[in-house]
């Protein structure tokens, strides 16, 4: 498929007879503004006082390990998406990059996959740091008991202020990421050195081997691990809003995300050692069970100043990061609705060219989601369900992705690309799956709700699937291949004036 056919209308006509828009506005954002959503929808200092927390209850001291592989797979596995978004910028993002190879099925799988995954993450955030993070510290540095539903207004404030910058449009969304993100880099990197310097380490490799915990716990310790690096791709969606000529807002992503992701990689890696020979490598088995332990580290190698500003930093850190998924997730929506496979008012913008109805059905599902999973299993344990469920659609969503290349190399022989079209998706498809067996095999609860909540969503989507476009209904083989695309007609016309729909 070439670059021309793949982009074949500007996006800037998409406006009604009364110029009113119907599109996302192009030309807004810059490379560096694809990078910092990347990284804002990373949330590196969140990752740092909750996923490794979490993480380090399998990994244990080797914690740096299971950040060190997830890394290294989630570096392979931009391979992918930075091959795949070459000649595509596109709103839907990995729903469009799928129907390039595989067709409109497997296309709508993936996005109902990815709005399930970032979403629930999205919910998952706030609950941790409200319900697990905030009360630990109140307690233990300030002896306040905080009451036990103190996460649940909390996780409005988490989700409301998010929601209320996505729907104000993403030029204030993306320079709002755009400083943060870049203060939580150099912070976290700055401050690794120090604590690392000054830990006198006996024996500096044993975090980045097996001995204490073997295959499976390096691999528990990678769910936490991994769903720290979902939002690598989160900036996907914005392809119709970047600047530069049409045709290599694709490339931009790719480029992007490949910056992010190493900036990430470093900071986490980095930080996990830190927190581990900090906290003291022998007494890692208490890491999990501490009240705010990476706090810990930080105010006893920092001082108060240090200690201060990672918590400062995470909580900004789960805002911009739900900021950064919602904004991914109602784009999402909005592409696939444009194509009218979803609820066709997803596909409307305001007067900030925001989608507005996409991005209030995210936060309003979120909410609900954390409601339910928080007052079910309690804040600690509904963190842990939802980051593996989290994995899971993230795994399957990134698989059709890599499948998705593979097809769409062979439909074009592209035997010049067969390491980066063939070997490295094969590698990170099953090392994703390796992780996701040793994680799920035996079926443990609560864990085991993640598999379960993940397959009814899956089920779902395989349903919804057909009912589309099962049979003789749905869309042409060539509408097929063009999904997420904008065209210049209004976006819930497209499909009709193009005569992409088959007559049922």
């Amino acid at each position: 498929m070439e670059p021309d056919e793949l982009n074949k209308a500007d996006p800037a006509a998409l406006t009604s007879p009364a110029g009113q828009p119907h599109h996302l506005q192009p030309g807004i954002v810059s490379v560096w503004g694809l990078v910092s959503q990347s990284i804002a929808g990373m949330a590196p200092t969140c990752d740092v006082v909750a996923f490794m927390t979490a993480g380090a209850a399998f990994a244990l001291v080797a914690l740096p390990l299971s950040y060190l592989f997830a890394f290294i797979l989630m570096f392979i596995e931009v391979n992918t998406l930075y091959h795949l978004s070459k000649h595509r910028g596109s709103a839907g993002g990995y729903y469009s990059y799928v129907s390039a190879g595989l067709g409109a099925k497997p296309a709508l799988v993936t996005a109902i996959m990815v709005v399930f995954y970032q979403l629930i993450s999205v919910a998952g955030v706030p609950i941790y740091v409200a319900g697990v993070f905030l009360p630990g510290i109140a307690r233990s540095y300030f002896g306040v008991t905080l009451p036990g539903w103190f996460w649940i207004p909390m996780m409005l404030v988490f989700i409301g202020v998010p929601w209320l910058l996505s729907v104000l449009g993403i030029r204030p969304t993306v320079k709002a990421m755009l400083f943060t993100s870049s203060l939580e880099i150099v912070f976290l990197i700055v401050a690794s050195i120090i604590i690392i310097a000054r830990s006198h380490v006996a024996a500096p490799l044993h975090p980045f081997t097996f001995a204490s915990v073997g295959v499976k716990g390096v691999a528990l310790g990678m769910i936490f691990a991994i769903t720290s690096f979902i939002g690598v791709g989160s900036h996907a969606p914005l392809g119709e809003e970047a600047k530069g000529v049409r045709t290599q807002q694709g490339r931009l992503i790719g480029k992007a995300a490949i910056l992010s992701l190493t900036l990430v990689g470093v900071a986490l890696t980095i930080s996990a050692y830190a927190l581990t020979v900090g906290w003291g490598e022998a007494r890692m088995a208490l890491f999990s069970k501490a009240a705010a332990p990476g706090v810990q580290v930080f105010l006893h190698y920092l001082g108060p100043i240090g200690a201060v500003a990672l918590v400062v930093l995470a909580i900004n850190s789960a805002l911009m990061d739900d900021l950064a998924l919602m904004t991914s997730t109602a784009r999402v929506l909005y592409a696939v609705s444009r194509d009218k496979l979803l609820q066709t008012s997803f596909a409307t913008v305001n007067g900030k060219r925001a989608p507005a109805a996409s991005v209030t059905f995210v936060g309003a599902t979120a909410i609900l989601v954390g409601l339910v999973f928080g007052l079910w299993l309690g804040p600690a344990q509904a963190f842990d369900v939802l980051t593996t469920a989290v994995l899971f659609g993230l795994v399957t969503a990134h698989t059709l992705m890599n499948l998705s290349l593979m097809r769409i190399s062979y439909r074009e022989r592209r035997v010049t690309q067969l390491a980066f079209h063939f070997v490295l998706p094969i590698i990170a498809m099953g090392l994703f799956w390796m992780v996701l067996y040793e994680t799920v095999v035996p079926l443990v609860f609560p864990l085991a709700w993640a598999a379960i909540f993940w397959l009814v969503i899956l089920i779902g989507a395989i349903v919804w699937t057909y009912i589309k476009m099962g049979g003789d209904r749905g869309l042409t083989r060539q509408a097929g291949h063009q999904l997420g695309l904008a065209h210049e007609e209004h976006p819930l016309d497209t499909v009709d004036s193009l005569g992409l729909w088959r007559e049922t």
